[in-house]
């Protein structure tokens, strides 16, 4: 009797875990469908609104691990605060030593745990809702070029030939005063063979029509055989 009343609790037991388990499961590969969608929508965003020199590949792709991994450990935590507790000391002994050099990065990085949280937790509609905001809010500020200054800091490369008169960079130095490029001497090579000079002043150039007039104005001056003009975006060359 003892038997017969231990057997179906065992078979009660064993139903209800698999239900348990087909129910996780699927959770599962919902949460990874929707969390990579979404992803894929704020990676196609920050394409869209990237600025400077430090695009990275390898960066976008490895949102996408981090999105499925993240959506992996919230639906094993579930509700079961003994596994949130293993999951953060064995997490703890990872370290992270790659240097994030854009702060959007790390905004996008927390966009991708944000959403991938909701994804793993079930909370589907929350994960969509806040995924067509920002990706629509930074669109329109990429759009608007809310906080980018007016001037640019650049770099102006000039190459002067030996042979003209002198005071060919002194009339260099006397352009860039009077485009008001607030000029600073950073750099000078001299070549010992050909003679050439190459100079390098940090300026304030203004946007893309004042930088086309400073090149053109600093072309014509007698003795400048080349001219660059080099945009620094947040310390960055381009």
């Amino acid at each position: 009797m003892l038997v017969t009343l231990l057997v179906p609790q065992a078979d009660g037991f064993t139903l209800d875990r698999s239900f348990t388990l087909g129910n996780n499961l699927f959770e599962l590969v919902v949460g990874l469908l929707l969390s990579s969608l979404l992803t894929l929508a704020l990676v196609q965003t920050y394409r869209a609104t990237h600025r400077g020199a430090t695009y990275s590949a390898s960066f976008l792709q490895s949102l996408f691990i981090l999105t499925v991994c993240i959506t992996l450990i919230m639906v094993v935590i579930g509700s079961n605060i003994a596994r949130a507790f293993s999951l953060v000391g064995a997490l703890s002994i990872v370290r992270f030593r790659t240097a994030i050099k854009d702060p959007r990065d790390v905004g996008f990085v927390f966009a991708a745990l944000a959403l991938d949280m909701a994804c793993g937790t079930g909370f589907y509609l929350q994960a969509i809702v806040f995924t067509l905001f920002l990706c629509a809010l930074m669109l329109l500020l990429g759009r608007l070029n809310v906080g980018q200054a007016e001037a640019n800091e650049a770099i102006v490369r000039v190459t002067v030939s030996p042979r003209p008169a002198n005071g060919t960079v002194e009339n260099v130095e006397a352009a860039l005063r009077s485009a008001d490029a607030r000029p600073l001497l950073i750099n000078r090579v001299l070549e010992s063979g050909s003679g050439l000079q190459t100079l390098s002043w940090r300026v304030r150039a203004g946007g893309p029509p004042a930088q086309g007039a400073l090149q053109e104005r600093l072309r014509s001056i007698d003795g400048v055989t080349s001219v660059g003009v080099f945009v620094m975006d947040d310390f960055n060359v381009l």
